[in-house]
């Protein structure tokens, strides 16, 4: 009952580094180990395939939770200098620009795109402000 208190109370982070020490332990047993080889090369390549997937999902979980909190400043700094001055000149300009945005900021697309609609950069990153204003403009 004690262990099932404390499994419930360690963060997912404390979870995740105890789970990959563990698994590269395990693969060191393994490499180190006298096992027959059509073994060893099933259990090293299940091993190693089992960190490279906490690993991924780690950085996945990294992710997201960052590119759903709040901006620091160099970010809205390089989102500012990388828009300054732009305009989209289709829909698919504009998609480019923020999936280019998105990469570089390990952020997702869309809060790449209210960030900027926020900052009054619109117009680069959404096509839709850019036909409002054409059609303002021709009326």
């Amino acid at each position: 009952m004690h262990c099932r208190a404390r499994e419930l109370t360690v963060p997912e982070d404390m979870k995740h580094l105890d789970r990959l020490a563990a698994l590269h332990a395990a693969l060191r047993f393994v490499i180190t180990s006298e096992l027959p080889s059509e073994h060893k090369a099933t259990l090293i390549e299940v091993l190693t395939q089992a960190i490279r997937d906490d690993e991924a999902a780690a950085l996945h979980r990294q992710s997201a939770a960052r590119s759903q909190g709040e901006w620091r400043e160099h970010e809205l700094e390089e989102l500012k200098s990388f828009l300054h001055g732009q305009t989209a000149r289709s829909w698919q300009h504009a998609d480019e620009c923020v999936m280019q945005l998105a990469t570089r900021l390990h952020r997702d697309p869309a809060s790449v795109r209210h960030k900027a609609t926020e900052l009054g950069l619109g117009t680069a990153v959404d096509y839709r402000f850019v036909r409002k204003f054409k059609l303002s403009r021709d009326e």
